[in-house]
């Protein structure tokens, strides 16, 4: 599929005049400055400590208050600064510290300064705009932040695992425990049904990719029909989003933006939140560069493993449901292996695929230096996660490189960056498959009574003899040695700021900034399934034996921000900024492949096959906008009043030159020296509007290749109408708030309250066949949204030789849809199995998160308890597809701590979810195939819970071809009844995980001495190390269909969860 937006004639005369415009005004950032700066005649030098013990500070800034001079202080604390000839003030501020004023008289040449800590760090700087921040005590909504230290206090996948029970607010989930990553975050909510639900992301002031591209593994696995081009790939394929591709050992700080408030300087697309991420940057001590090596090795374990049904005669084996055990080639088997039919042993195939036991590895080296006008910073990175799985695991190599240039005595700087990375991905099979495929998937129907991992003379696998888990059955341990499943990234970042201080007077200081960037990323994805292949042979299911699939996809970002900043000070008690400015965004997405079936024996070239079949799609999309903000601040910075406009336009829109409009305000006020008990109380609130625009082709009708006629290509409508009134999805949210600090300064408290409405949503509406197109876009509906965020910080102990602190975290919300219009009937959302197994229902006045699917009722339409269609047959008169559970939690709580007694630290990360529901299908399929751990287990109230029929159980129950006890899994299944009640199989998602874990030793002077060294350290570390949950398969966060808005409860066949185990050291030079 291939189409290309065309542009009207004034909005491309627009996007001229803003093409001309843009490099004209950064060509004027770049003018010299003709003004000299303010004299310098003395140089001052110093060291930074930490008022408690005296250790040096690294990274602190110092700035001469009322002139030019700027330093940073090294790994040793100590700084040089070039300042004024007379007395001067030295303003120094650190990251996790105080801020403090120094005066340095003429006379003096150096001074030691002492820094307190804030360890609420309310001294840190959150971003208010495009090219404005404020200080977290003066912020008028409550972003998160995350330093580099809270994202490495284990080794994480992705940027996502790093920030899980790191922010409320957030439900950040992993898909599966496959190697390289994998997972969504969901801030605040679901904000769209069939639009883009993901946030936007932004590096350095770059807007950089999150997509996800499928390798082909639908081709082999049959998840969805994989007969046609369309079906090549799947979101069912266990995708890796392009978070995977970032390096967190580069990263200096995650700010998170939930508020419309807050994100509403990125207009039409920050509606599903903004997460800000800074790369580190180098230090102008002035001194030799700094060198720092870190060097990880560990190894991942599964864990959670299902186990299985253990298996002692033949008789059970040949009792199985599907047919298995007791066709010819299996009857075979079996009498051959145990002739006296007793079996003494059943394999537990997880645990013997699943056991890699390889040794993953994480290698990281970094410079950095200059002095007060030049500041580099260079980053190399190795890192191999090894799988679980034979031949599973992600290598990633990144290099950054980040230089500071002041030019012009100051008036001129340039900040220059550039990312580099390579990033593999092998990561099996798995999720749901119709070919048997899927290990987890295929062991459900498969006794453990065969050796699957042994070969004969020849090396040739010893085939799987059973089926019942698709139109194939496979011997996954011949799949995984053998199947070629590859991704491949090259991923560049690239940006650009130059900022021109044209005027820098006592009351008035006038810049101008010009940020751009780039991302681009070429992916390249390799399947080969060779022919000899048990479920290829001798003809898969799709009619052809050998395939391969060959995708590339590239993604190339770009954004260019313009803006101008005046900071007005008309009395020293009240401060202005004004900034206005012009930002250009450009994002391009084409993956292409090719597919060839019906390969020959040793041949793997997609030229090749029997069938050919190849797909292409683009999406492309230009938006650009005009945006004001003024920043207000006065009355001794006790009051704050943010405001703000922007106006996008946007390719994606039906009417591209018209500007959608998005406002916002907020404002806070400090009561402060309010005593020792309380000491200072904030009040917040603020209203911000946002936009979540069109999906590529909701617009337009877009057009396909159709057949050939005598030599001729035709084009045939792809069956969407376009619709060119369609506008971006709405979100109008207010929030309010309040931040308290007790005892001393010693405990904080933060609330937040937010009540939002999306309106505009992204529908479809019933349409006719007869018409020849039956999709339509249109815009309806409204989704309103409410919830609370709390958290509470404690510095308990702050001493010389311990220090204590704590941070608890609570979130929760609800959804609901308000109203549709009256062309849209109630429907179900996409991405599902039916009612059946559960999905969400979009439907008037019902929770987005609800979860229907089909119950028993009686006569008088109640609904009957789960068990019924077992217990009490005849109570049953109908099913009804409705309310069955609900996927949202009641609440999340996360915890996190650090405590530090001398040269020891240990912290820790805690999440607590409760409540929720999942839909169970990975247990459905090991009842079904009779294959479960608990199958055999008795039919007790423990077992089953409240909400079960357990009385009246009949003895026995006929299997097709046999009589048998109930038990456990029996009931459970035939309760089920073939999707007759959906309650069978939903479970609690309770769950309650040691995120990650780390005891950290700083070494003393003489070890250091020994390496000649400035610093060393050494950790263990460890991700997942525990979860406690009654839910039965591996993790209740998994989801079968990846990124999706809705529908994330289904869990079905992943890759098993797993445990990492890390010995870290950091050593400085």
């Amino acid at each position: 599929m291939y189409h290309r937006q065309r542009t009207s004639k004034k909005g491309r005369q627009g996007m001229r005049r803003t093409l001309v415009f843009a490099p004209a005004l950064l060509a004027l950032c770049l003018i010299p400055a003709t003004v000299r700066a303010q004299a310098t005649a003395r140089q001052v030098t110093g060291r930074v400590t930490r008022t408690l013990g005296q250790t040096p500070v690294l990274g602190a800034t110092v700035v001469e208050m009322g002139g030019r001079g700027v330093a940073q202080s090294g790994a040793d604390g100590n700084f040089s600064i070039n300042v004024g000839t007379g007395d001067v003030r030295l303003l120094v501020r650190a990251i996790g510290f105080q801020r403090k004023e120094v005066a340095v008289p003429a006379s003096q040449s150096s001074v030691t300064i002492g820094l307190d800590e804030d360890p609420f760090k309310l001294e840190a700087v959150v971003v208010t705009g495009q090219a404005t921040t404020i200080e977290r005590r003066n912020a008028t909504t409550a972003p998160v932040q995350v330093g580099n230290g809270e994202l490495n206090n284990a080794p994480a996948s992705a940027l996502e695992q790093a920030l899980q029970g790191k922010v409320p607010g957030a439900i950040i989930s992993m898909n599966s425990g496959a190697p390289g990553g994998g997972g969504q975050i969901q801030i605040r909510g679901i904000t769209s049904i069939l639009g883009a639900g993901q946030p936007l992301f932004v590096v350095d002031g770059v807007i950089i990719s999150n997509d996800a591209v499928s390798d082909g593994a639908n081709s082999v696995t049959g998840a969805g029909a994989r007969t046609t081009a369309a079906g090549i790939g799947s979101s069912q394929d266990a995708l890796v989003n392009r978070l995977a591709d970032l390096n967190m050992q580069e990263i200096a700080s995650v700010e998170v933006l939930k508020s419309a408030a807050a994100t509403a300087m990125y207009g039409s697309r920050a509606t599903n939140g903004v997460v800000v991420i800074r790369t580190k940057r180098g230090a102008g001590t002035g001194g030799a560069p700094q060198f720092n090596l870190t060097s990880r090795v560990g190894r991942s374990t599964a864990y959670r493993l299902l186990g299985t049904r253990q298996f002692t005669s033949s008789r059970q084996v040949w009792s199985l449901p599907y047919g298995n055990g007791n066709s010819a080639e299996d009857t075979a088997v079996m009498k051959a292996l145990y002739p006296g039919g007793t079996i003494p042993f059943t394999h537990d195939y997880q645990s013997e695929l699943y056991n890699s036991g390889k040794p993953s590895y994480e290698f990281t080296g970094s410079f950095n230096g200059g002095s007060a006008a030049t500041q580099y910073f260079v980053n190399l990175t190795g890192k191999n996660e090894e799988g679980t799985a034979l031949n599973t695991g992600a290598r990633l190599y990144a290099l950054r490189t980040n230089i500071d240039q002041s030019l012009v005595d100051g008036k001129v700087k340039v900040n220059v960056g550039l990312n580099v990375t390579r990033n593999s991905n092998n990561r099996g099979l798995s999720n749901n498959d119709n070919t048997c495929t899927s290990p987890i998937y295929c062991f459900a129907y498969t006794p453990g009574v065969i050796n699957l991992d042994s070969t004969d003379a020849t090396g040739t696998f010893v085939r799987n003899p059973f089926n019942g888990g698709g139109n194939t059955v496979s011997n996954p341990f011949e799949t995984f040695r053998f199947l070629r499943l590859n991704e491949l990234t090259f991923r560049q970042i690239g940006n650009l700021s130059t900022t021109w201080s044209a005027l820098n007077k006592e009351q008035h200081q006038v810049s101008v900034t010009a940020t751009g960037g780039f991302d681009r990323a070429q992916i390249s994805g390799d399947l080969f399934s060779p022919s000899f292949l048990q479920y290829e042979n001798p003809v898969a299911s799709d009619g052809y034996s050998g395939r391969a699939v060959r995708t590339e996809g590239n993604v190339f970002n770009y954004n260019l921000v313009l803006n101008g900043t005046w900071n007005y000070q008309p009395t020293t008690d009240i401060g202005l900024t004004t900034t206005a400015g012009f930002d250009y965004e450009t994002q391009a997405v084409r993956v292409t492949r090719t597919r060839a079936r019906g390969l020959l024996p040793g041949v793997e070239t997609t030229n090749s096959g029997t069938v050919l079949d190849e797909s292409d799609v683009l999406n492309n999309f230009r938006d650009d906008a005009f945006f004001a903000d003024e920043q207000f601040v006065a009355l001794n910075q006790r009051l704050t009043i943010l405001v703000g406009i922007r106006a996008d336009r946007s390719s994606a829109n039906g009417d591209r030159d018209k500007r959608n409009v998005y406002p916002h305000a907020s404002g806070s006020y400090r009561f402060t020296d309010l005593g020792d008990a309380i000491n200072e109380v904030k009040i917040r609130g603020g209203f911000g509007k946002t936009g979540n625009r069109p999906r590529y082709g909701d617009r337009d009708v877009v057009l396909n290749a159709g057949n050939t006629y005598g030599g001729t290509p035709t084009l045939v409508q792809a069956g969407v109408r376009g619709n060119v009134g369609i506008t971006p999805e709405t979100s109008n949210e207010y929030e309010a708030g309040t931040d308290v600090q007790f005892l001393n300064r010693r405990l904080q408290f933060e609330g937040t309250f937010y009540n939002k409405k999306i309106t505009d949503l992204l529908l479809q509406p019933a349409t006719i066949p007869s018409g020849g197109l039956t999709n339509l876009v249109i815009n309806g509906g409204q989704l309103k949204t409410q919830g609370v965020e709390a958290s509470l910080n404690a510095a308990a102990m702050q001493r010389r030789d311990m220090d204590l602190s704590f941070r608890a975290t609570f979130s929760k919300n609800k959804q609901t849809i308000e109203n549709l219009p009256t062309s849209v009937p109630r429907f179900p959302a996409p991405g599902s199995f039916g009612a059946a197994f559960g999905r969400n229902f979009i439907s008037p006045g019902g929770r987005t998160t609800w979860i229907w699917g089909n119950v028993p009722l009686d006569a008088a339409g109640n609904i009957l308890p789960v068990g019924t269609e077992v217990t009490n047959p005849g109570l049953i008169a109908a099913h009804r597809d409705t309310i069955a559970g609900d996927a949202n939690p009641d609440f999340i709580m996360a915890f996190s701590g650090s405590f530090r007694w001398k040269r020891l630290t240990l912290s820790a990360n805690v999440d607590w979810r409760q409540g929720g529901d999942v839909a169970d299908m990975t247990r459905t399929l090991w009842d079904e195939g009779a294959t479960s751990r608990d199958y055999d287990a008795p039919i007790t109230r423990s077992n089953f819970g409240a909400g079960w029929d357990l009385n009246n159980i009949p003895a026995t129950y006929i299997n097709g071809k046999d009589t048998l006890a109930y038990t456990a899994g029996s009931f459970r299944y035939n309760s089920w009844a073939g999707g007759s009640d959906v309650r069978a199989y939903l479970e609690s998602a309770t769950n309650v995980t040691l995120r990650d874990v780390a005891l950290s030793y700083e070494a003393p002077e003489q070890w250091v001495r020994y390496f000649h060294a400035r610093s060393l350290r050494i950790a263990f570390q460890a991700r997942n190390l525990i979860k406690l949950t009654n839910y039965w398969s591996f993790d209740p966060e998994f989801n079968n269909f990846g990124a999706t808005n809705l529908n994330r409860f289904i869990d079905l066949a992943p890759f098993p969860s797993n445990r990492q185990f890390f010995l870290s050291v950091d050593v400085g030079w």
